[in-house]
């Protein structure tokens, strides 16, 4: 078993996640954990133990996600407006059930999406099916996601997905857009109810006034 001097960890981990398996002295040594912990945030990054992917990764501190370049350079040159959006839709089917207690109740193995589920749900913000297998290859060359062997076309969660994205603040984030828009979604219901009732009695007082006038001839 090699044992590794925390900047040779810390070098590693600021190249992209790492399975556990690879550094399994961080598991027991919390002095060698601590000194890995405290260079990598001297150097403007968080030591990430992601229970989830299993791996240890580097992530940009929060307060520097401020400065776009560097975030840029962290999660890979060349991501994308859209390259990003098909992160957040693949995180809220390929890690939100697997942290949300009301969704994981019957979850029997790693959650997984289809090239041809992404393309059929989300095409007219992805547009062409070319533009998405070229985006899902950038991805997958950043360990955001892999390929889910012998199922065509089938896609599950990288160790990126979970280690360079915070699953607290993205939960909290996907929480907020799902209140706001139930929300919006009731409020277009009622004022869709409101209107309908609106409609019938407009009919009604019609109908009622041509009885009475039919009758008062």
């Amino acid at each position: 078993m090699n044992e590794y001097t925390p900047d040779e960890i810390c070098a590693k981990l600021t190249t992209g996640a790492c399975s556990r398996d690879i550094f399994p002295h961080l598991k027991y040594n919390l002095a060698l954990k601590e000194k890995v912990t405290e260079r990598l945030y001297q150097a403007g990054y968080e030591f990430v133990d992601d229970p989830i992917s299993n791996c240890y990764d580097a992530r940009i501190k929060p307060h520097i996600r401020s400065l776009n370049d560097l975030v840029e350079g962290e999660l890979g040159k060349g991501l994308t407006t859209q390259a990003k959006a098909i992160i957040a839709i693949l995180w809220c089917y390929l890690i939100l059930p697997r942290i949300d207690s009301s969704m994981n109740e019957d979850l029997l193995e790693d959650p997984y999406i289809t090239e041809d589920q992404l393309f059929e749900n989300f095409k007219q913000h992805i547009g062409s099916r070319q533009n998405l297998r070229r985006t899902l290859t950038l991805l997958r060359q950043y360990d955001f996601i892999q390929t889910v062997w012998g199922k065509k076309n089938a896609i599950k969660a990288g160790p990126r997905l979970t280690t360079a994205i915070n699953p607290v603040t993205m939960y909290d984030l996907v929480k907020d857009k799902v209140i706001d828009f139930l929300i919006l979604e009731n409020e277009e219901k009622k004022e869709y109810v409101e209107e309908t009732f609106s409609g019938l009695e407009e009919i009604v007082d019609y109908e009622e006034g041509g009885d009475n006038y039919a009758s008062s001839n």
